[in-house]
């Protein structure tokens, strides 16, 4: 019997290495493995596989998804069959279009070698350079390659950089002349409206929207609510926000341009427009400005552990001592942001506060950030950080029982109760652009009635605001 066992707990093993061998190196594993064999290890590899990233990025539910009436009517694109990494679709003007994504371990040579010699892949990554240098390609990114349907010689290639712009290289007589070009989307109008239940995220998501506009609203009145602290079954939210289509697939939110908040009672309410710079700000109805110099919290849509007190008891040490800070409980590696604009005066381990930054703000102000995992690329002593950016991600280095964030403030070097610090608001608008800004915000609250603009300009919903 305990052969046996041993006979199976060896088998086992090595399917389990075979599985990562035809993982890691599909070409090596069909020259060593005979198809029946392939087969099996296949299957194993799929039962031993975690859940696709789709279903491991966060708790937030999502869209519903579409009826299958929907799904059947959507075209399936065709796959390529000299490679089925690709989709290809052939265009009467532009050629054989052959469209991917850029896969784990892919390079620029990797992806165009197949499709040019060695001589125009370095003549391409040399025009392309000054424009966006393709050693930069990241995973996941969209890309295009067009070919001539005849000869199968190339014509272009196409790298989306971002949402907003993409890389294109042709080949022309001359040699290879790259561009970026702004990516093209369809932009409509749509006013929404939602009441808490238990989070943010899943009001949104109750009214059919994805995650991304709870984020969005949640920067919007992060210096007036703290999305952690203040939330209540009841609050209710309005939102006008663009949506961005690529032909008809939804492709993000655009340009949220009015909102109103309900929390506790109390009315919220953001409307975008022009700083005196052209910077797009967001004001209340009076015309104040909704930013401030610090936000209510560093975090989103998370739980409190530990609140600001005087005496609390340790959870390592179980003795009671002060702590001037607020815990917030996250999954390790949730992004950290910077509170307000500073300059960071301090960086790396400190004691049980484990990794920690420190940003020094205006009029005596500084924000503390303890127990981080790891730091965000770039973040350096005497770096200069902007409000909302990512300085780094939670974690439990130091003194911790589990991965949460340790926030404290400090005002003229005494630690306060960031919960119950008064911030001053940037700014408001002057007083010759109000008449405007209320022909705005007038527009803004008709739309948020349902008198939506048919078509809907983007260029013109500020109209001329000298």
């Amino acid at each position: 019997m305990r052969h046996i066992l041993w006979c199976l707990i060896t088998a086992c093993l090595v399917l389990s290495s075979t599985a990562l061998l035809l993982h890691f190196d599909e070409e090596l594993a069909a020259r060593l493995l005979p198809a029946p064999l392939q087969r099996l290890v296949l299957s194993v590899e799929d039962a031993l596989s975690p859940l696709p990233p789709e279903h491991a990025e966060d708790d937030f539910p999502g869209p519903p998804e579409p009826a299958a009436s929907e799904a059947e009517e959507t075209e399936e694109p065709e796959v390529y069959e000299a490679n089925p990494r690709y989709t290809v679709e052939r265009d009467p003007e532009r050629g054989e279009i052959l469209r991917g994504e850029v896969q784990r371990g892919d390079t620029a040579w990797k992806i165009l070698g197949e499709w040019m010699d060695a001589n125009d892949l370095a003549a391409l990554l040399a025009a392309a350079k000054p424009v966006y240098a393709l050693t930069s390609i990241c995973f996941g990114q969209p890309f295009a390659i067009v070919r001539d349907p005849d000869d199968g010689s190339f014509r272009s290639f196409c790298y989306e950089i971002n949402q907003e712009a993409s890389l294109v290289v042709e080949k022309t007589p001359e040699g290879f002349r790259a561009r970026q070009e702004e990516i093209d989307y369809r932009i409509t109008l749509t006013a929404g409206r939602g009441r808490i239940v238990s989070t943010l995220s899943e009001a949104v998501a109750q009214e059919g929207e994805n995650v991304a506009l709870a984020i969005a609203l949640a920067d919007i009145f992060a210096s007036e609510i703290n999305f952690i602290t203040d939330l209540r079954e009841g609050d209710s939210f309005e939102v006008l926000v663009e949506k961005r289509f690529r032909g008809d697939a939804f492709a993000g939110y655009g340009r949220v341009l009015g909102a109103r908040f309900v929390n506790r009672g109390e009315r919220h309410a953001a409307y975008l427009f022009h700083n005196e710079q052209g910077r797009e700000t967001y004001y209340d109805a009076k015309g104040e400005n909704l930013r401030r110099q610090i936000m209510k919290a560093p975090l989103s849509f998370l739980r409190v552990t530990s609140r600001y007190s005087m005496a609390r008891r340790h959870p390592v040490f179980g003795n009671v001592r002060p702590h001037q800070g607020i815990d917030y409980g996250a999954p390790s590696g949730t992004p950290i942001m910077a509170v307000g604009d500073g300059v960071i005066t301090s960086i790396g381990r400190a004691g049980g506060y484990g990794n920690q930054i420190i940003i020094r703000h205006n009029n005596g102000l500084e924000s503390l950030y303890g127990h981080m995992s790891r730091f965000a690329k770039t973040m350096k002593k005497g770096k200069r950080v902007r409000q909302g950016q990512t300085i780094g991600y939670v974690g439990a280095t130091g003194t911790a029982t589990g991965p949460h964030l340790d926030f404290r403030i400090r005002k003229n070097g005494t630690f306060v109760n960031p919960g119950k610090l008064i911030i001053p608001r940037d700014p408001g608008l002057e007083k010759r652009r109000l008449d405007r800004y209320r022909a705005v915000v007038r527009a803004a609250d008709a739309c948020l009635a349902g008198n939506l603009p048919t078509p809907y300009d983007p260029d013109a919903w500020f109209g001329n605001e000298s």
